[in-house]
């Protein structure tokens, strides 16, 4: 079992990896500020591998799933429609329980890198 383990966390860290290995440096730095300043409501850490609902599922995610009800994607990371301006919009004007958020917080340098990283699949 405990072979079994291992072999799952390698396999996991290296499609992390690899995936990581894919962006450009400015989608790499995007990124890296998604990670810390909208993953922790958007991303689909404590709500599975698939966002997931319910008592464990992260808020922003969760209220996008609601809010599409299957016909979007509820984690940011994973949708292909998202447009420049409704995400420099939406970060620097907020929505619904969405607080804004400020260029002291979130410079205009590191939106363009966040637009760039989930934007990255379009």
């Amino acid at each position: 079992m405990r072979k079994l383990t291992i072999l799952c966390f390698l396999l996991v860290s290296l499609l992390g990896t690899a995936q990581a290995q894919e962006l450009s440096p400015t989608e790499a730095s995007g990124k890296v500020v998604f990670d810390k300043w909208c993953e922790p409501c958007h991303g689909r850490i404590a709500g599975g591998v698939f966002g997931g609902f319910g008592a464990h599922a992260l808020p922003g995610t969760s209220a996008l799933g609601v809010k599409y009800k299957g016909d979007l994607p509820a984690v940011l990371e994973d949708r292909v429609d998202l447009q420049p301006i409704y995400i420099r919009t939406i970060v620097r004007n907020g929505l619904y329980g969405m607080p804004i958020t400020r260029k002291t917080e979130v410079s205009d340098a590191d939106l363009d890198n966040i637009i760039a990283y989930l934007t990255r699949n379009q």
